[in-house]
């Protein structure tokens, strides 16, 4: 099946939502890295940088975004703020255990891997909820929504990786 010339393919609809999607999953794969690695420490500021990238994320998608969604849409605005919701919930939860492991910080190398092996367990319900999340919004708001809307937006606020 052919798409018509006038019409972008649906990737090519949600580039501007996969870029960001990417640059987020970047960050969460450098902290997981650091916490594969035993670099606690490090894990933490690598999440505390994705963590304010989400909030950041969550808030443009919320105020310049969402507000856009037609009344048509697949699904509802707020089935996008509910997943946000609990995507903040499970990444708080997270940076609990997180705080757990700093807090009391392994002793010996066994203690170490536990404590990692703990944490990407944890980290597994996040990715979870954001993959399936993160679906959603390709496959749905990102083709609902204007593209010169999407632009605007994503344009002010995406920056080129270092």
């Amino acid at each position: 099946m052919s798409t018509p010339i006038d019409s972008p393919a649906p990737l090519d609809a949600a580039r501007f939502f996969v870029r960001e999607h990417e640059r987020l999953e970047a960050q969460l794969q450098a902290h997981l890295l650091a916490v594969i690695g035993g670099e606690f420490a490090e894990a933490a500021a690598r999440l505390a940088d994705w963590r304010t990238a989400l909030s950041a994320h969550i808030a443009v998608e919320e105020r310049e975004l969402l507000p856009h969604l037609p009344l048509e849409a697949r699904w509802a605005a707020r089935v996008y703020l509910q997943e946000h919701e609990r995507i903040a919930l499970l990444a708080d939860e997270y940076a609990t255990r997180l705080a757990q492991v700093l807090a009391d910080p392994p002793a010996d190398e066994l203690t170490r891997r536990r404590a990692a092996l703990w944490l990407i367990d944890a980290a597994h319900a996040l990715r979870h909820v954001l993959d399936h999340h993160h679906q959603r919004e390709h496959q749905a708001l990102a083709l609902e929504l204007p593209q010169a809307l999407q632009a605007r937006v994503w344009g002010a606020v995406i920056r080129p990786a270092p």
